[in-house]
Order: structure tokens, then sequence, then C-alpha cells
């Protein structure tokens, strides 16, 4: 401490300028302003159907935007859509997501002007509709960038303040399940977003686990409109698939072969059944709330039977890897949107099925952080 020529005690605090804060700020690795941005460019650019479009004009094309808009019809009367879609895009393009090249083009009176082209990347494959399913992850971004679930998000810091606030109904007075009940628009982004990433990630899990090999029956617990269970019963011949959700969500269900949809209430009743399935549900809840559905399958599963549980899993030692990004990433939506949400370690799963009533927890690490743990009757 020093003293001014008043006599008051100075305690040296580091300013602002003992810091190194200069223009370096805006590097790659430091410019935070990328994390609104870049997310809100590429939903603009999914709700315009610009990845859909670049599948027509092949997967190598390389495209400008006033190639592109003239394939969206809606933006036909405004003469300036080329231009703004075009500043849209070359933001995907300094991201990667696209790439960026340049054309030369001869206009009328013999002047030659560039003309930036785009294309797909590594990173943007993903979001093009594939030839065999018509299946991308378009769906599950748009659901994510929801402006209701959004919203959620701006309630985060009432949570640290505030006891008991669940950001998600602090943004909309009624929890998610009940908003998405009441709003179809909403329950159809979330059964289209899921229902996509569940193709995807069956496609891993078939990949690395076997343990549908040889089953006779299995009841997907919280299915949504059926993709998962659809997806097990056309791999797997021999397994008769039973849906299970909500009446609001099983009315907009599908019809698949082998699959038999049922509602109903899982906290109250789960049907009988030789093995269940749990996709992304525990994930959404506490572990009271948990643990009272695991009792509710216990109470229904055949003996010897088992429940597949597919969560990402927070890894017991955190690095910059896409293993701790995927489960930190799940689990800030979870805390967001649902009362007690979280994903949880290999050891508080273990401590899930011990309270429930199981005798084993065995995880498969199916890729990138996802995990299928099989809690054992």
């Amino acid at each position: 401490m020093t003293m001014n020529g008043n006599g008051h005690g100075q305690e040296h605090h580091a300013a602002a300028a003992d810091y190194h804060v200069d223009v370096s700020y805006l590097s790659e690795n430091a410019n935070l302003g990328k994390l609104i941005c870049i997310p809100m460019a590429l939903r603009a650019a999914m709700e315009l159907n610009v990845f859909q479009i670049f599948s027509k004009f092949g997967p190598d094309a390389k495209v400008s935007a006033s190639e592109l808009v003239s394939k969206i019809p809606k933006a036909s009367g405004n003469p300036d859509a080329a231009m703004y879609l075009d500043r849209i895009l070359r933001l995907l393009g300094a991201s990667s997501i696209l790439s960026v090249s340049t054309r030369m083009n001869s206009t009328g009176d013999h002047a030659v002007v560039p003309e930036r082209l785009y294309g797909l990347t590594s990173a943007s494959y993903c979001l093009v509709p594939r030839e065999k399913d018509e299946v991308s992850l378009v769906p599950l971004l748009v659901l994510q960038s929801d402006k209701v679930i959004v919203d959620s998000f701006f309630k985060l810091k009432e949570m640290v303040m505030e006891k008991d606030v669940v950001p998600f109904d602090a943004a909309h007075g009624t929890s998610i399940f009940e908003y998405a009940c009441k709003e179809p628009r909403l329950n159809k982004v979330f059964n289209e977003g899921m229902g996509a990433f569940s193709v995807v990630v069956f496609e891993a899990v078939f990949k690395y686990y076997d343990g549908f090999s040889g089953m006779k029956e299995l009841l997907d617990v919280g299915g949504g409109i059926g993709t998962s269970i659809r997806k097990i019963v056309s791999k797997y011949r021999s397994v008769r698939g039973i849906n299970f959700d909500l009446p609001h969500v099983i009315s907009v269900a599908p019809q698949y072969p082998g699959v038999e949809h049922v509602e109903g209430d899982m906290f109250e009743e789960v049907p009988k059944a030789q093995n269940m399935l749990l996709k992304w549900i525990l994930h959404d809840y506490d572990d009271e709330r948990c643990v009272k559905l695991l009792k509710n399958c216990w109470n229904s599963l055949q003996v010897g039977g088992k429940v597949m549980i597919i969560e990402f899993v927070v890894p017991d030692r955190l690095v910059n890897n896409a293993e701790s990004f995927n489960a930190l990433n799940s689990d800030l939506i979870m805390m967001a949107l649902n009362p007690g949400g979280k994903e949880r370690t290999v050891s508080e799963f273990n401590d899930l099925a011990d309270a429930a009533g199981f005798v084993k927890c065995v995880p498969f690490l199916i890729s990138e952080g996802l995990h299928l743990i099989e809690f054992h009757k």
C-alpha cells in the first residue's frame, strides 16, 4: 500500500492496462464475437435452404451468391438479395464452413469484375441432405438455435443469483415439455431435430456396439416419433419394436413396419418389455427423477434384461477436445432447458444404477464422448 498526498491509503490493483489487451484480441483464437455471428449467419443460411441448394449444383460445385439466390423463390423480388447473402456466406467462408474462391466476370462494357464463389467443406457436408435418405444435421442445428431455445440462455445468470431457477421456465413461464405440448411448431422442430440426429447417432452405435444382436423385443422409452426404434428394427429384423412416449408426441408419429406406438407417462408406469432403450432421456432430469424413472423401468423389465442408455458422458479429466466439448456443450443446454438437467460421469451413472436396483453398469464408448451404457437387471 502507498500513501497519497492526503494521507489516504491506495492499494495497487491491476488495471485493465496492466493486461495484454490490444488488437490481437481480434485474432482467430481470441475473437469472442464469432460465438454469436457465426451461429446466426449459419442459421440464416440453413433457413434459406442454402445447403440443400448446394446439393443441386453437385458436391464439388463452386457457386456464387447470385446463383444461389436464383434458387430461393422468396428472394426473387429483392434486388439486394445476392449482396446480402454474399455477406452472410463470406463470414462462413472465413470460418472454414464454406470454401471461398474468385472468378472474373466480363461485363457488357468489356470491364472485368471479380465474383466470390462458395463451396462445401468437411465442416458443411453434414448439412447437405444425403442421397440415400435425405438426412442432414440441419434440423438439429435449427432446433438448437431456435429463438425459443436461445431465449433460455439469457436467464443463465439468474440460476447463479437465485435458487430453483430454470432458465427456460423463467423465459417462457412454463416448462419446455409443456411448451412443446401446446406449441405444434416447436414440437415439430424438436421432433425433426432429434430424428435427424438419431439417424446419424445410430449409424455410429451399430458400428461400435452389437448388443442388439439376437434381441427379441425392445421398448424405446421416450422414443419421440420412433426414429430410433425404426432404425434398430430395420437393422435387426428379429427385434419387435415398441415406441413409448406422451400422447401429443405419439399422435404425430408415422407408422413404421415392426414398430408399435404406445402412449403414456414414463414417470407413472412403463410398459413391460424384455429390453429397454433410454436415449437422451436421463440428461433431462435430476437424480431423484432419474431414479424414479429407472425404478419404473426395473419393475417392468424382464429378469435378465437390460436398459440401454445413450448419453454424452462427462470425462473425469477435462481437456480441450471433442469428447469434453460435446459433453459440456450438451450439459449447458440441459441446464438451461430442464430442472436438474445435466450430463453425468460414468461414476454418476453407476450411482443411478445402484439406486434403482440394477446389478451392473457397463459403459461402451461410441464416438466423441457419446456412450451407450447398459444397466443389467
